[in-house]
């Protein structure tokens, strides 16, 4: 597997991989370097793995933008080079999101701005009870825009994406699970335990029918429920021609005979 400099990549015996952010000197913020290695890795394990683990390595998850290396040096260089950085920090985003395995976000210490995004565009976000998130932007006399607007209308409410992003207050990670930002937040000792338990979970489902799901949401909410239900109709028929039809021989047989576990493919007796 190939080295990195600002991140680390690690795929497990399980099929699980872990994306960490190792820039722990500056908590994590995100240079053009390490938003260009999370595209090129994510890209290497994309379609090989079970589940993909993001998280950051130090006191923080990730701070945000590294204003310096992202801004401020390419300006002096040249204007056009944060052009190129722009389309580098969506290529890493996007790759992130539209990863076909379920993405997990392990958040402790900072999830700022591009930090909060990150954690966003994954499909399920665990947090420390003292993580620390907020939108930052609106301190420094702009917008939180780039895609940070994006993250605050997916996770929160209209009214708590305007008080957070009209104040730059920060919240912690009990706060984010109140309003669903997170799915759940928990001790900071208990964080990696709680990941890996819900990572054990996904392992017992089927893992194109995990893979569906994603696409099936992401579908549903730009559709009414006529264009939803027959898009997810037409693109289960995809789906069960690519598992072979085990759907009908083996979940709906063994259902059938009381002897299916619906969503593990564990065949039981029935009590």
């Amino acid at each position: 597997m190939a080295r990195y400099n600002t991140i680390e990549l690690a795929v497990d015996d399980r099929d699980v991989a872990t994306l960490t952010f190792d820039r722990p000197e500056k908590r994590n913020a995100m240079s053009p370097e390490l938003l260009e290695e999370v595209g090129d890795a994510l890209e290497t394990i994309r379609g090989d793995v079970r589940a993909l683990v993001i998280e950051g390595n130090g006191p923080s998850f990730n701070a945000g933008m590294d204003f310096e290396k992202y801004f401020t040096e390419l300006r002096k260089k040249d204007p056009l080079l944060v052009k190129e950085a722009n389309f580098i920090h969506g290529r890493a985003l996007n790759r992130i999101k539209d990863f076909p395995a379920p993405t997990i976000a392990k958040v402790h210490g900072w999830a700022l701005g591009g930090g909060y995004m990150v954690m966003a565009v994954c499909d399920i976000a665990f947090a420390a009870t003292d993580a620390k998130f907020g939108f930052s932007e609106i301190n420094f006399g702009i917008a939180a825009g780039g895609g940070t607007m994006w993250a605050a209308a997916h996770t929160l409410s209209r009214r708590d994406a305007m008080y957070y992003t009209m104040t730059g207050e920060p919240f912690d990670g009990v706060e984010a699970e109140r309003m669903g930002a997170v799915n759940k937040s928990v001790p900071p000792e208990e964080l990696d335990d709680e990941v890996d338990r819900f990572v054990e979970k996904l392992l017992e489902k089927n893992a194109l029918a995990l893979e569906y799901s994603k696409d099936y949401y992401d579908h549903a909410r730009r559709m009414t429920y006529r264009e939803s239900h027959d898009y997810e109709l037409a693109k289960g028929e995809e789906m069960k021609y690519f598992q072979r039809q085990e759907f009908f021989t083996e979940g709906v047989g063994q259902f059938m005979e009381d002897k299916y576990k619906p969503g593990t493919g564990e065949a039981y007796e029935k009590e």
